[in-house]
């Protein structure tokens, strides 16, 4: 069966598509982060190599081998682990990488029916190795798949997205969420009340974070110190913007993740101060977002924002990290009066 929940038109459409033997040799799978991106991956992988009566029978050695990656025809490539050893986290995939995939890909299935390479962080390919690419995805070896993931599709080099088959992770909605945790989690309706919304259509993150406490706990104290920040004056902000720095070489989406969530942030506490609290995700402290929120001007807080947003394309770019990330700080400017009148 398909782990991914809460996609069901794209699972359908998935279904119709490898019934009729019409797999496309690359797909490119969008989405926001942890909203099921490469279990998707994995689980098209399973499909295409399942030795059982059903697809995805989840009982034949093919399927129990993908779902504990320890199939020989279904590589992992990404920054962290990208040609399958224990080297250190990279800041791109390179034509090496890329160049070892064509290899493999050249020799054919070994042990199941297709050779599935899955790529997490498409948007992260330098130029030379994106173009590499590209020349397999335009004449592709027999029996091999190619499943791209990524944010967003734009990010991805355009001859590259446009030789993939686009399938998009749409958020989920917090009440879909809360009913999979409850049902078929058995996670406490308290808990799953709370993770529902702060899960932000995440449904991976929502399932992680109720498993493990402590994933829960280290979400709350980034949150608290960023709650602190945006009171904080300059040179504390500009150390925190430096310690983000010395992080980002080490973990580029980690930290472009911790900027996702200051935008979630400082979302929040423009429509806590408009007074929308059901659009906002950080319910469980809408008190203290409303009592921050009056703090700021409404150009402050939306200065803020597009700082933000500026900061995540200038890291992508390569701009120095910590020169970014303290000028992103600039905009948010204390101010005494209440602007959401």
């Amino acid at each position: 069966m398909w782990r991914v929940a809460g996609q069901e038109s794209l699972i359908s459409h998935l279904e119709r598509i490898l019934k009729k033997g019409l797999m496309p040799h690359a797909l490119l799978i969008t989405g926001p982060s942890r909203t099921g991106r490469k279990l998707l991956a994995y689980d098209i992988a399973r499909a295409l190599n399942c030795e059982g009566s059903t697809m995805l029978c989840d009982d034949c050695p093919g399927c129990m081998r993908i779902k504990h990656a320890k199939h020989a025809d279904v590589q992992l490539v990404d920054l962290i682990n990208p040609r399958g050893d224990q080297e250190s986290k990279k800041t791109a995939i390179g034509v090496a990488e890329v160049e070892a995939m064509q290899h493999s890909a050249s020799l054919g299935p070994f042990e199941g029916r297709s050779k599935v390479f899955i790529i997490d962080g498409a948007e992260l390919l330098s130029a030379s190795a994106a173009n590499r690419l590209l020349k397999t995805l335009e004449e592709p070896p027999p029996n091999v798949c190619f499943v791209l993931i990524a944010q967003l599709a734009g990010e991805v080099m355009p001859t590259v997205a446009s030789r993939c088959q686009h399938f998009e992770l749409k958020p989920v909605s917090s009440q879909k969420v809360y009913q999979i945790l409850v049902n078929k989690f058995e996670v406490a309706e308290e808990k799953a009340e709370l993770l529902a919304p702060l899960s932000h259509g995440r449904l991976g993150w929502a399932i992680e974070v109720a498993c493990d406490e402590n994933l829960l706990e280290e979400f709350f104290k980034t949150r608290r110190e960023m709650l602190d920040i945006i009171t904080a004056d300059y040179s504390v902000r500009f150390e925190y913007a430096e310690s983000m720095a010395g992080r980002f070489s080490r973990d580029r989406l980690g930290v472009q993740e911790e900027l996702s969530l200051w935008l979630v942030l400082i979302r929040d506490l423009l429509f806590a101060g408009f007074g929308l609290d059901n659009y906002t995700v950080n319910r469980d402290i809408l008190d203290e977002l409303k009592s921050l929120s009056a703090g700021f001007s409404v150009e402050d807080l939306r200065g803020f924002l597009a700082s933000i947003n500026q900061t995540r394309e200038y890291l992508k770019r390569n701009v120095n990290p910590r020169l970014a990330l303290e000028v992103m700080m600039l905009p948010l400017k204390p101010s005494r009066e209440v602007a959401f009148s």
